[in-house]
């Protein structure tokens, strides 16, 4: 009777002990942590980016840096942004900037503040940076940046 009382005590801490470990999850790999990625585009009067983490969680809080770098002088710069509809803008930051007259070489940056969608996904940011020089208006640079939103 005692082997197989034995036996039977090890099978139960074998089973609790997998149950502590794939219950406590340890030996599930750990969740991904988000980095920072830059996207660039540019145009022969200015380079235009956006630094963006990527994966995020649900809901999490984040900052965005777009920059533009000009290559000309420039006499207007103007980035305007634009988050998918599951973002929410948080308070105090704003999509917009400008600033008139910016030397070639020179950069304008500017950050805000966001919070990620509830909900796992993926989604893309879109932004654009509308320049004029001596010459007038030139074409609008767009630039899109792409975030993985992950539940784990």
């Amino acid at each position: 009777m005692q082997i197989n009382f034995r036996t039977f005590a090890f099978i139960g801490l074998i089973v609790l002990g997998a149950f502590v470990l794939f219950g406590c999850e340890l030996l599930s790999p750990p969740p991904v942590q988000p980095k920072p990625r830059t996207d660039t585009v540019e145009n022969e009067f200015i380079q235009f980016s956006r630094t963006v983490l990527t994966p995020l969680k649900p809901g999490q809080e984040f900052t965005i840096t777009v920059k533009v770098t000009a290559k000309a002088d420039l006499r207007v710069v103007l980035i305007s942004e634009s988050l998918p509809e599951e973002f929410q803008l948080a308070e105090g930051s704003s999509l917009r900037t400008a600033q008139l007259g910016l030397a070639a070489g020179a950069t304008l940056e500017h950050s805000y503040t966001v919070i990620a969608s509830g909900k796992a996904g993926s989604f893309t940011i879109t932004g654009n940076a509308i320049v004029a020089t001596g010459e007038g208006t030139q074409e609008p640079l767009s630039l899109e940046s792409t975030v993985q939103v992950r539940s784990r």
